[in-house]
């Protein structure tokens, strides 16, 4: 009850700084400009009209794990002394998702923001995190044990991990509001990772990429 009190109340708080906001919802993918395979996922986020043809937004996006075509392996021993074989070989791959924070400033062109048909572009920044885990197969490399309650992994190579990512970009879209109903809209992004930190050396970084877009489709409902 708490945490919905909140929401309402910063929902209250902004509506009253601004004679209108905007909550929208949809789905898209992402693809890094390296990697093999998109990402999909949801969106969520509000705008804030500066002007009839200005607006700030803020949008939040989770997109589900990929998993590598790459299969590694890694040694793992044996917990108890007297188990044998002491030590086995055990393959993985490892799966990401990201996970993404942007704002920016939107200009409208044709209609305004809220009526009829626009096109609309801008700038913007994007927090984004990776997690990183690997996915370790029930049996060894030969397919003859099972080591998961026998065997350990080495602790210098952690199971999973994340990479924390600033990036600038540019977005363009276009919309078409139905009067009494909402709005629909589509916009792709380009964005540009200036910094990217792993938490460790054992996350895999073939699923991540410097530079990636995002296709958003969605629908949004003016609040006055």
């Amino acid at each position: 009850m708490k945490k919905v009190a909140f929401i309402i109340l910063v929902i209250a708080t902004v509506n009253s700084s601004f004679s209108q906001v905007s909550l929208n919802a949809g789905t898209g993918f992402l693809k890094g400009f390296r990697a093999t395979k998109p990402f999909y996922g949801f969106t969520a986020g509000l705008e804030l009209p500066k002007s009839n043809d200005v607006t700030f937004y803020g949008r939040i996006g989770y997109y589900f794990p990929q998993r590598e075509e790459t299969v590694y392996s890694t040694n793992v021993t044996a917990i108890n002394m007297t188990t044998s074989p002491y030590n086995l070989q055990v393959n993985y791959q490892s799966k990401t998702n990201y996970t993404t924070i942007e704002g920016g400033t939107r200009y409208y062109l044709g209609n305004d923001y809220d009526n009829g048909f626009s096109l609309y572009g801008g700038g913007n920044f994007m927090l984004y995190f990776n997690s990183v885990k690997r996915d370790y197969e029930s049996k060894d490399a030969t397919g003859t044990y099972d080591w998961q309650n026998k065997y350990q992994l080495s602790p210098d190579e952690p199971s999973k991990g994340k990479i924390i990512s600033l990036a600038f970009g540019l977005q363009g879209g276009l919309k078409y509001t139905v009067p009494a109903t909402g709005t629909f809209f589509f916009d792709v992004g380009g964005h540009y990772s200036i910094f990217g930190q792993a938490s460790n050396n054992s996350v895999s970084t073939n699923l991540y990429s410097p530079i990636f877009f995002t296709f958003n489709f969605g629908f949004r409902k003016d609040l006055y």
